[in-house]
């Protein structure tokens, strides 16, 4: 439960492995919505690849922002996880309930350029089909969190649909 100084729960990685998807849900206003991310979610990266998540989510993450997000995470993040999504306001009211990838790098710094798909920014929104693929390319170190959020800027609007995933 939160603090009555309004900190968020802390979050536990323990049993979160390099292969799983972190995501915190934040908006718990339409469980229908929630359900099509869930679904979304458990799709298949690739043909024969299981897509693998961990939900966070309880009162105590309600309304909670990407930086209070980042705080309650712990010191020591396993290597691979370069990235938490989470499940907002936004998510709930958009039709593709796109998450929000937020870069769990403390380094990482927005590069805008007007060129599509040569910017990035440490915060994208991401299709829940594409979570699997994003967090299995991290994991094996194919690519990098820069190639999907240059996928993003490159959107019209802004939102990483995946690479396998037809359009």
């Amino acid at each position: 439960m939160a603090s009555l100084h309004g900190r968020r729960p802390a979050v536990d990685l323990d049993q979160v492995t390099e292969w799983d998807a972190v995501v915190i849900r934040t908006d718990c206003s339409d469980d229908g919505a929630w359900e099509r991310v869930a679904a979304g979610l458990r799709q298949p990266w690739a043909e024969g690849v299981e897509s693998s998540w961990h939900a966070v989510e309880g009162a105590g993450w309600a309304g909670a922002d990407a930086d209070e997000v980042l705080a309650a995470l712990p010191d020591h993040l396993p290597d691979l996880h370069d990235v938490v999504f989470l499940a907002d306001a936004d998510t709930m009211c958009d039709e593709q309930n796109s998450l929000l990838a937020v870069s769990t790098d403390p380094d990482m710094r927005d590069e805008e350029h007007e060129i599509p798909g040569l910017g990035f920014t440490s915060r994208f929104r991401i299709l829940p089909t594409a979570v699997a693929e994003m967090v299995g390319n991290l994991a094996i170190a194919n690519m990098d969190y820069e190639d999907f959020s240059s996928s993003a800027h490159g959107d019209p609007q802004r939102i990483h649909r995946g690479f396998l995933t037809p359009e």
